[in-house]
């Protein structure tokens, strides 16, 4: 079988790219932290808790690097930015992956709710991709969102987390339109239904769920961890150089299963 040659890797890799990932301790982040690392990038792994990133950058290796990171402090996000870019020398990839959840029915839905979730994946997402913007433009890099199933279907209790996952697959096509003739790309991912510690612990209990979500499956499985890593490596690329204002979605066929 044949190797991949250096053209193939140059395209694909991220071998000497600077990339930050929000929420990057835990999950999907930390999966995407470690296959960009993977692929030769220095990740910086940013999130709220200094012990957990310590503990993901070590599993990952040198190639990554802990930043302590509220995204809703946004008035921090140039800091934030220009801390990478001073300590690397460059930004290729923002990677907003950081979240919370909120899951209530519409009826029990607080303002405060919804302020809280849209704080974290619409504002605080939207502040560190515009200090990010100028730094892409010199490196032709990309932000990378992280958008959600319930931004496409119907998912029930999740009115504010599919609010603020509907509005970041706006953000990534007004922003495509705005920023890509400067060089800076702008995409999504919307992961399906991914076997993580968290969804295990969501659905061991019910397999009614569980029977249902794999159904509206045609590849019959759930997703892993790092077929979004991946995904985002991709993205990350020169492979998707002329990919913009997209939605990669992730899924195993969910979205168009029946």
């Amino acid at each position: 079988m044949a190797e991949m040659n250096e053209r193939a890797k140059a395209m694909l890799g991220l071998a000497g790219k600077v990339a930050l990932v929000t929420g990057g301790g835990t999950g999907l982040g930390f999966a995407m932290a470690r296959c960009m690392a993977d692929a030769g990038a220095q990740v910086v792994v940013a999130g709220r808790h200094m012990d957990m990133l310590e503990k993901a950058c070590a599993e990952i290796g040198s190639g990554a690097a802990a930043m302590q990171l509220d995204v809703t402090d946004t008035a921090r996000a140039g800091e934030a930015v220009g801390e990478v870019v001073r300590r690397f020398g460059r930004l290729d990839c923002l990677v907003n992956n950081a979240g919370v959840h909120c899951k209530k029915p519409v009826a029990e839905v607080t303002m405060d709710d919804l302020q809280r979730v849209l704080n974290v994946h619409v504002f605080g997402a939207y502040a560190l991709a515009q200090a990010a913007a100028p730094h892409l433009e010199k490196t032709g890099g990309s932000v990378l969102f992280i958008s959600s199933m319930s931004a496409l279907i119907g998912l029930t209790n999740v009115t504010a987390y599919s609010a603020a996952k509907a509005a970041v697959l706006g953000l990534v096509k007004t922003m495509a339109g705005e920023l890509s003739p400067r060089g800076v790309r702008v995409n999504a991912i919307v992961p399906g239904f991914i076997d993580t510690p968290m969804f295990r612990a969501a659905t061991e209990a019910d397999p009614p769920r569980q029977q249902k979500i794999l159904g509206h499956t045609p590849m019959s499985r759930y997703g892993t961890p790092d077929d979004v890593g991946w995904a985002a490596v991709y993205l990350a690329s020169d492979a998707s150089r002329f990919v913009t204002g997209t939605t990669l979605v992730v899924d195993g066929g969910c979205a168009v299963g029946f």
